[in-house]
């Protein structure tokens, strides 16, 4: 086929691409792009691209590299285009003719893979952890800009620039991503993210935050505050400091008689499935709290769950709201519209503790879930045991000592204080 002047400049690249080569051309067949090959004393051949390599602009500069290719692999007529095609096929960073799913539907297979078929998370951890990442690597491969999977990290960690953390969550999502298009999509080897890949493109990230835990005097005058404002987020602060609960745990409280001991218990029927922290449901175990005059106490929020006098936070309709991570990261930063500044209280207290405790060396990160490090350390710090400790919390010992602070320097010193002589020095 002949260019024309009156072809778009796309058309006439496509076209123009079998030129040089001796009996080598092209025709289009509605959307189809068909290579022909009519050499003097061989049979006529031809081959249609696999779609989605159609005659459009959105394609053709993929089509003109899998033609080059197809040049190459049929090396002088030592295989026929056929062959050629097959073997081109094997190797392309296109899916092909027989696995023509598209890479935002191997994203939503793979999303119907971890969610619904094997359960590693649920649907809103994929939609938070998974999507940004993923949904950024189709659009770079959509654009035609990334042929493999080394280019398509190298890309998209760009969009991550100044985010170490960020950086490397890309680097275990997108290896993930194209690991399960090339298993189970057929996609082609290349698109695999190697571990080599990942450590040259990826800095080593910085060292874990210090998470803050909150000192019983600290827990105390924050529920003050809040029971001064609203009695209702005191509650999810009395239950956030009692159980030791992940702030989502909140909104799958249940009231039930405890098996043992035949009182009244708090039920958590959140299953984590994916991460390294998986826990299953679980009776809750309270641990106590120090007064003022360290003596060791808690608050009934078991049995008031069970009478139903256990107030928590209404919308704007009178219903009890979602409660999350979330919502409570949203109330306790609360600011003025007018200001900007914390518009409460609670607000204004917490905002006081986050600045007392970064300003600490080394520097520690206080956040909602300090609630659950600061229940860790207090059962430490009152003796209970590791594996108790653990599975109240619904989380393996591995994980504990990995994830979760066990030790403070006030227990440290504590624990190496004794009374002693001096011995001179000479």
């Amino acid at each position: 086929m002949a260019p024309s002047d009156s072809r778009a400049r796309w058309e006439q690249r496509l076209i123009e691409t079998t030129e040089p080569w001796n009996g080598w051309g092209m025709s289009r067949v509605r959307d189809r792009i068909v290579v022909r090959l009519r050499e003097r004393g061989r049979p006529a051949e031809s081959v249609t691209l696999p779609r989605p390599l159609t005659w459009d602009e959105a394609h053709h500069r993929e089509a003109i590299r899998w033609i080059e290719r197809l040049y190459r692999a049929w090396d002088d007529g030592s295989l026929t285009l056929k062959a050629a095609l097959k073997e081109i096929s094997a190797q392309s960073d296109k899916i092909g003719e027989e696995h023509t799913l598209t890479w935002a539907q191997i994203a939503d297979a793979l999303e119907a893979s971890r969610v619904q078929q094997s359960e590693k998370c649920s649907a809103d951890t994929f939609r938070k952890n998974w999507r940004p990442f993923i949904d950024h690597a189709v659009q770079l491969i959509n654009t035609g800009k990334v042929h493999d999977g080394y280019t398509l990290l190298k890309t998209a960690l760009e969009n991550w620039e100044g985010s170490p953390t960020m950086k490397v969550e890309c680097g275990r999502y997108l290896a993930l991503f194209m690991q399960f298009a090339v298993s189970r999509h057929n996609a082609p080897r290349t698109w695999l993210i190697s571990g080599f890949d990942k450590d040259e493109l990826i800095a080593k990230p910085p060292k874990p935050k210090l998470k803050a835990v909150l000192t019983d005097p600290e827990l105390l005058h924050l529920i003050e505050l809040a029971d001064s404002v609203n009695p209702r987020w005191g509650n999810v602060f009395r239950l956030l400091t009692q159980f030791g609960l992940r702030p989502i745990e909140l909104q799958h409280l249940s009231s039930r008689t405890n098996p043992v001991t035949g009182k009244p218990a708090i039920w958590c029927n959140y299953q984590k499935t994916g991460g390294e922290e998986e826990t299953d449901p679980r009776y809750l175990e309270a641990m106590y709290i120090r007064d003022a005059n360290d003596l060791p106490m808690v608050w009934p929020l078991e049995q008031a769950m069970a009478d139903g006098t256990l107030l928590l936070p209404t919308g704007r309709n009178g219903d009890f709201r979602k409660l999350s991570g979330s919502a409570v990261n949203t109330y306790i930063h609360r600011k003025s519209r007018s200001t900007g500044k914390p518009s409460g209280a609670v607000q204004n207290y917490w905002a006081e503790l986050v600045e007392q405790y970064a300003s600490k060396d080394p520097r520690e990160w206080l956040r909602p879930y300090s609630f659950r490090d600061s229940y860790s350390i207090r059962c430490h710090q009152e003796g209970v045991p590791v594996a108790s400790i653990c599975d109240a919390m619904g989380h393996s010992e591995a994980v504990h000592n990995r994830s979760y602070r066990t030790m403070t320097l006030g227990m440290r010193t504590r624990d190496f204080a004794a009374e002693t002589s001096l011995m001179a020095l000479p």
